[in-house]
């Protein structure tokens, strides 16, 4: 059981933790407090281990984006691996303004705080502070235009600026839930990083993502049909990717 939970750790601290990004995308499937919702189930290879839920609320230019996932995997009812990550962002102009981040890995637990100061954003972790550029993303699976556009990306748990690489893989199917839908998908690569995403070729609504890991096993995340169906109503198709503000 050490191997699977070393796995899903290293795979966790790229993939689950990251999912906090997005800049304009128009806001649909809102809740009663204004904000647009996305909801996703996780799965080890075909297993459900958990969920990742967002919610994003306009408030006045800026765009505060908040997220918590919770994954457990059990071995003969036993839990072998537990994971809790929460998560608050601050966007304002195409740009990440301010982060405050919580994980507790099977308990190792570590925080990620950064503020935008001048020319530069600054990021604090267990290990110190270090400057990045004046306009940093995190991980924006659910916005093609923000991936395309970028080379590195800020990983939420650890505070790394991640080099990455970031190419289309055509069209093809997706299952969610009972339907195949149609679909783009795109391949991350880098440092320990294998993802392939799949969106809605009408209005770029990301759909999935399956992450390789060692071992042959894949993290699976899987968005909820019933709010996907209703994004996708409200949401007129795209002519291309997101505008960054900048």
């Amino acid at each position: 059981m050490r191997s699977l939970t070393q796995r899903t750790v290293n795979t966790l601290s790229i993939v689950a933790a990251s999912l906090i990004a997005t800049l304009a995308t128009p806001l649909q499937a809102t809740g009663a407090d204004g904000a647009r919702k996305l909801s996703f189930d996780v799965f080890l290879d075909d297993r459900a281990i958990g969920y990742q839920r967002f919610s994003l609320t306009p408030a006045g230019e800026a765009l505060r984006i908040e997220t918590q996932a919770r994954f457990e995997v059990k071995v003969l009812r036993i839990t072998a691996f537990s994971y809790d990550h929460r998560n608050t962002e601050v966007w304002r102009g195409g740009c990440l303004r301010s982060i405050d981040a919580f994980t507790d890995s099977n308990g190792k637990k570590s925080a990620v705080s950064g503020r935008a100061q001048g020319n530069a954003f600054v990021v604090a972790t267990k290990d110190g502070e270090r400057a990045l550029g004046d306009c940093v993303a995190t991980f924006a699976y659910w916005d093609k235009g923000i991936l395309l556009r970028s080379q590195t990306l800020l990983n939420s748990q650890t505070g790394e600026h991640v080099p990455v690489r970031i190419a289309p893989l055509g069209a093809g199917t997706q299952r969610i839930g009972s339907r195949d839908l149609p679909v783009a998908r795109y391949a991350i690569k880098g440092k320990g990083i294998d993802i392939t995403l799949a969106y809605t070729p009408d209005s770029d609504e990301w759909v999935a993502l399956d992450s390789k890991m060692e071992g042959g096993r894949t993290l699976r995340y899987r968005r909820n049909i019933g709010e996907l169906d209703r994004a996708t109503a409200a949401q007129p198709p795209r002519t291309g990717g997101v505008a960054s503000g900048r």
